[in-house]
């Protein structure tokens, strides 16, 4: 195992910035899953008990003992996964490309950045496979949290209702963790039957045509931001997949910003996402003599974790 100070010897500063540069278009892991940046592969925090939702006789006489809770807290170990990968270029298309450069086209082939975009894109969807795949699954989630919907309450039926469900799911969650969920996830199935939704539309105004907006959605939902994946994936008869599926998932994401150390996991907050300091990153380009190409790497070190099964609410097929 590299230490830190290792793998920054390999670590080129100039496409790193690059690389963490790139937006990530519709993948939405992060949002759902927020970053906890850590300095090591390995870290133990402490996830604490329900000290603070229980009564306590609080009364004192003068002279008497003051009442003392003990705080129970249990302490996890999270660890980062690490995932690479490597982009080779063969050396005529740099050539190519410089000869361009130097002649002042326009429209000359960005080596580098071709290179980083496509790691990024890849690192990218398979972080945004595993979330998905975490979130969407029933056993994320604590009992009476999952609800699956079939023929008519399923949000494109007549008689769904997709309102009073996620409306009646935001008071599971409250009366679990004390805050009131503030995200709404869909997939892009879900969204399109959520925005059309029958009881939904009963909310617009009359004059309205269309389906509902997100900004409209929130509203309606009362969450104060709301998330669609559009993210797809090519199986291996090369046929698109939509990577969240057919599923909906009220959630509370507490904000997590790690460049003022804010962090603090006394809020109960579905998941979040380990990640590695300087992560992702990208590796100084090496020039590989077999494939008369020079290699561009890119790595990216963390692991997504459930936190609070109890935080978070998933509406299976609502379309």
């Amino acid at each position: 195992m590299m230490t830190a100070a290792q793998i920054r010897l390999n670590q080129n500063p100039i496409l790193t910035s690059l690389l963490l540069g790139l937006g990530q278009g519709t993948f939405i892991a992060e949002k759902l899953f927020p970053r906890l940046p850590q300095s090591l592969s390995s870290v133990t925090l402490a996830k604490i008990g329900d000290e603070r939702f229980r009564r306590y006789n609080l009364r004192r006489a003068p002279g008497t003992p003051t009442k003392r809770v003990e705080i129970k807290y249990e302490g996890q170990t999270y660890t980062v996964d690490q995932y690479s990968v490597e982009i080779p270029m063969p050396r005529e298309l740099i050539r190519e490309a410089d000869e361009s450069r130097k002649l002042n086209v326009g429209n000359y082939l960005d080596v580098s950045r071709i290179a980083m975009v496509t790691a990024n894109d890849i690192l990218g969807l398979d972080y945004e496979l595993e979330v998905g795949a975490l979130a969407t699954n029933p056993a994320s989630y604590a009992s009476g949290h999952v609800q699956a919907l079939a023929a008519g309450t399923k949000w494109t039926a007549v008689t769904g209702t997709a309102v009073t469900d996620v409306r009646a799911a935001a008071e599971v969650i409250r009366k679990k963790i004390g805050k009131r969920p503030n995200k709404l996830t869909f997939s892009a199935d879900a969204f399109q039957a959520a925005s059309t939704n029958a009881e939904t539309r009963s909310y617009l105004p009359s004059t309205q045509m269309g389906p509902a907006t997100i900004d409209q959605l929130k509203v309606i939902f009362n969450v104060k931001d709301i998330e669609v994946g559009d993210a797809i994936w090519i199986d291996g008869n090369g046929v698109g997949q939509d990577v969240w599926g057919n599923n909906a998932i009220l959630a509370y994401v507490p904000a997590m910003n790690g460049t003022t150390g804010d962090i603090s996991l006394a809020e109960p907050g579905f998941g979040f996402t380990n990640v590695l300091e300087g992560h992702p990153f990208a590796e100084a380009p090496y020039f590989e003599n077999g494939l008369k190409s020079w290699v561009y790497g890119a790595t990216y070190e963390r692991r997504p974790n459930v936190a609070y099964d109890t935080a978070a609410f998933l509406f299976q097929n609502p379309k």
